[in-house]
């Protein structure tokens, strides 16, 4: 059954002027509409317009007043527009679900805090200890923070943080609630009133509040208790109403938040909130709330009261819920209770639960806070923080010209054999993989295409000031030549053409792919303007001296050469007797010299799967004796030269060559972009191509320049919230950032920053868009989620093409899907069969294969969940243009 608040989206949409609906219990629906539409017919007519939007939804309309605005007005009929008030019970919020009202929740203007309750359905799950330590992270921070017990029927918050001079409380926040709401007093001398917040008059009123002091930042904390449970306590909890203590400007609880930024200020007040379905549990979540926090012990019994609360507060209010799993037991039974509770609580897409470890220290707690505990707690603190940064932005965007910023963004493509020198530092981002590549026993840098392969060569081969500055002393002393690759300006390299000419005259004398490659080492460390002169010397040699004269005869060189017939003819005399040999020689005597001068001498090969033609049979034989050259001259102790060939991971999956086995982790680099390796790049490339942005961005979450390569995920995540938002949407718990890295992450774990540019690109035109139209735009962000979708569509689009280039064996298949749509975005085996059948049978006799295939292409998700077996990874279902199954979110 349809929902009934998307028939009051509709009934608003086709009503401008108004209208009223009201939905029983009994499903049974009244309604009052008014529109200038209706004049003319009569009321059999009206109803058949308003017919059409009642199909779906199960309502039987009772009455239906239906009047043109002329006719209304001689009624004196008037239909309110406001939202109804928060609800103070879980009955009323039910009752607000159920007729499809949607309290919109105004958020906070400047006099009061931000409220942020603290909340779980049962005790004993750490919910006040939780909220405590939140409390002294937040002032470490520089938060001034107050708390507030209204866990009323069970008050303990000044047990964990007592008086500092020992003394008992005597009244709390109850007392002083039920004063201002039962005995009359004067409300501008406050006569009549025993209690206040702070006692600014000794010897007056009892104050309700007091000071606790961190022990490390100094900072202090405000701390307001429930009250001192006795018979008094008692009595006036029973006659306190929570229904009228927060309905009016005047009532008691604004009362009390008049006084308290009056005298206290605090810009959070964190609430500890009654456990379970009663009264004062509702009034705190439901009524209070701006953000609250959902503390359980990760067990059935809690999440199936957590989920009805959370589903509750999502129809209710639309405010920002976070689950909090407390405490977490340590090890695999941990991980085990998290997995498998974490399905039951129907999380977001992309939202992540905070998980509070265990620890023995808070049990034997005599004082709060406990240091080592402190760390669990910080993400809580950052979660309050960045709530409260989006509402700063969304004041800082107000403010700006905010479709001048978006004009001005602008996404240069990151063509790695085109970045001029001055540009690289905005291209260029240093991910977690780049300490590994400069690890000399690294020889193998893996990775799809597109994740930055190419970018990595052209640093080290032509950015050399760059390279340095980003290694912090590790390149001192290493020359770096490029093996192989195409390197700007230079064409004096062998292609396709000539390696094809290549591997026939190996193939037809015998001679080797180990040695063709070693000697092909030695043409370019003699060519090289970086190791000309260190080969010079070695030459002088005299059992060199037939070398010398091949090489200078056949192998000088201007900047113009480029690579002819003859220099494919002398590098294949370089395999043969006596070269061959005198090519080892020199090769370990350039080695030795090397050592003698403390330097050492990277080779870098790129571009091999371009110039090895692709699919040959002799491919294999051809890299493998690269890589068999970098393994045996490790084993001959030539340490100071180094190969490092950058492969495509397909093509490194399908080698066979001896010795691979030893090509393990510690031999091969992987080249996988992190989140923060995602963000650095998405954060350069917008700062880098639009000033103003980069003023807005700074005005709001300053990060310098030299702070961007250690930035946090966290940090990352602000800086970049002017772009497109902290959250996905306003009042979703899903980080935006988080949810735009996983939808261009493959099913391997792969991210593609060449695909970044595409979505960026796109995302700015769609917003432009709006700019003349009638569309809504968002007023916390430049990008907005509909322009995102845009992107990420344009994204997924040129990765399907990239993915067809990548794995041509899958083409068929996969413009089968884009044109027949033979397939959804998730679905069984059989169905995947049938499309083999037809598209991949003769490239994959054998099923498995072909899944196996897909796998390792990152396009294929195993669900293992009926009915479907099998799905699409998000990141190219837009591009192939399938149907999303029924449920799953964009």
């Amino acid at each position: 059954m349809k929902k009934i608040e998307e028939l009051r989206r509709k009934l608003r949409e086709r009503f401008p002027s108004g209208f009223e609906l009201d939905v029983g219990a009994d499903k049974t629906a009244i309604l009052l509409a008014i529109d200038s539409t209706f004049e003319g017919k009569d009321h059999d007519e009206r109803l058949q317009i308003i017919e059409q939007f009642f199909d779906g939804y199960q309502l039987d309309v009772a009455i239906a007043d239906l009047y043109t605005p002329l006719e209304a007005s001689e009624m004196g009929l008037a239909v309110g527009i406001d939202p109804p008030i928060s609800p103070a019970s879980w009955d009323d919020a039910i009752s607000i679900a159920a007729s499809g009202h949607a309290v919109l929740h105004s958020g906070r203007d400047e006099s009061r805090p931000r409220r942020v309750v603290f909340y779980s359905y049962k005790g004993g799950v750490g919910r006040t200890t939780a909220l405590v330590h939140t409390a002294f992270q937040l002032a470490r921070n520089g938060v001034r923070v107050a708390i507030a017990d209204m866990d009323v029927e069970a008050p303990g918050l000044h047990a964990l943080l007592p008086r500092p001079d020992g003394e008992p409380i005597e009244c709390g926040l109850v007392d002083y609630l039920w004063e201002r709401q039962v005995r009359p007093f004067d409300p501008e001398t406050g006569e009549g009133l025993e209690t206040c917040l702070v006692n600014v008059h000794a010897g007056q009123q009892k104050a309700i509040s007091y000071l606790v002091e961190d022990p490390i930042s100094r900072a202090q904390i405000s701390v307001i208790p429930a009250g001192k449970a006795g018979e008094n306590y008692v009595r006036r909890l029973n006659t306190l109403s929570y229904r009228d203590v927060a309905t009016r400007p005047d009532d008691a609880w604004s009362l009390f938040e008049r006084e308290l930024m009056e005298q206290l200020a605090p810009d959070v007040l964190l609430i500890d909130a009654r456990t379970g379905l009663g009264d004062w549990g509702g009034l705190s979540l439901l009524r209070l709330a701006d953000e609250a926090f959902l503390v359980l012990y990760p067990s059935e019994q809690n999440t199936e009261g957590i989920r009805f609360v959370r589903k509750t507060l999502r129809e209710v209010s639309g405010i920002n819920s976070h689950i909090v799993l407390s405490p977490v037991p340590e090890g695999e039974i941990g991980k085990a209770v998290v997995a498998r509770t974490l399905p039951q609580l129907e999380l977001e897409v992309d939202e992540q639960a905070v998980e509070i470890s265990y620890n023995p220290a808070i049990a034997s707690a005599s004082t709060y806070p406990v240091e080592a505990a402190m760390q669990n707690y910080s993400r809580l603190a950052g979660l309050i923080q960045e709530t409260e940064a989006e509402e700063i932005l969304e004041v800082t965007i107000s403010k700006s010209n905010r479709w001048g910023i978006v004009e001005s963004l602008t996404f240069p493509d990151r063509d790695a054999k085109t970045i001029d020198a001055e540009d690289f530092d905005h291209f260029f981002q240093k991910t977690t993989d780049f300490d590994k590549f400069l690890d000399d026993a690294r020889w193998v840098v893996r990775g799809r295409k597109g994740t930055g392969k190419s970018t990595l060569f052209h640093l080290f081969v032509e950015h050399r000031d760059h390279a340095e500055k980003r290694a912090q002393g590790k390149l001192q002393n290493v020359l770096i030549v490029p093996g192989h690759g195409p390197v700007s300006g230079a064409a004096f390299r062998p292609t396709t053409d000539e390696f094809g000419t290549i591997q026939r005259n190996l193939a037809s004398t015998d001679m080797d792919w180990i040695s063709l490659w070693r000697a092909y080492a030695i043409v370019r460390v003699f060519t090289s303007d970086v190791t000309s002169s260190l080969a010079s010397k070695v030459l002088r040699n005299p059992s060199f001296k037939d070398l010398k004269v091949h090489l200078s005869s056949k192998f000088t060189l201007t900047n113009s050469t480029r690579w002819r017939s003859e220099h494919t003819t002398a590098l294949l005399d370089l395999v043969k007797d006596p070269y061959n040999g005198l090519c080892r020689d020199l090769l370990a005597d350039l080695n030795s010299e090397l050592e003698a001068r403390g330097q050492k001498l990277w080779l870098l090969y790129d571009d091999l799967d371009q110039d090895i033609q692709e699919g040959s049979l002799w491919q294999g034989d051809a890299l493998g004796g690269l890589l068999r050259l970098a393994y045996d001259s490790n084993n001959q102790d030539l340490h100071n030269i180094r190969l490092k060939v950058f492969l495509r991971e397909d093509i490194w999956t399908k080698l066979v060559f001896t010795n691979k086995s030893h090509f393990g982790e510690p031999r091969t680099l992987l080249l996988q972009w992190k989140i923060d390796d995602f963000l650095r790049l998405a954060y350069r490339l917008t700062t880098k191509g639009s000033p103003q942005f980069t003023v807005l961005s700074r005005q709001h979450y300053p990060l310098a320049e030299s702070e961007i390569d250690n930035a946090s995920e966290e940090q990352l995540r602000r800086a970049l919230a002017p772009l497109w938002g902290l959250n996905q949407e306003k009042a979703k718990n899903a980080f935006a950032a988080r949810w735009v890295y996983n939808r261009m992450t493959d099913s391997r774990d792969n991210t593609f920053p060449r695909s970044l540019t595409v979505l960026l690109k796109a995302a700015r035109t769609s917003e432009l868009e709006a700019k003349n139209s009638s569309r809504s735009v968002p007023s916390n962000r430049l990008l907005s989620p509909r322009a995102m979708l845009a992107g990420l569509e344009a994204a997924s689009i040129e990765r399907v093409e990239a993915l067809k280039n990548e794995y041509p064996n899958l083409k068929t298949f996969l413009e089968d899907i884009q044109v027949n749509q033979s397939l959804r975005s998730q679905f069984p085996l059989d169905e995947l069969q049938t499309v083999w059948t037809r598209t991949s049978m003769s490239e994959f006799p054998k099923f498995d294969a072909f899944v196996a295939h897909l796998e390792a292409s990152g396009l294929l998700v195993k669900k293992n969940k009926k009915p479907y077996q099998f799905g699409f990874a998000s990141l190219y279902i837009d591009g192939l243009g399938v149907t999303r199954v029924q449920g799953e979110k964009k």
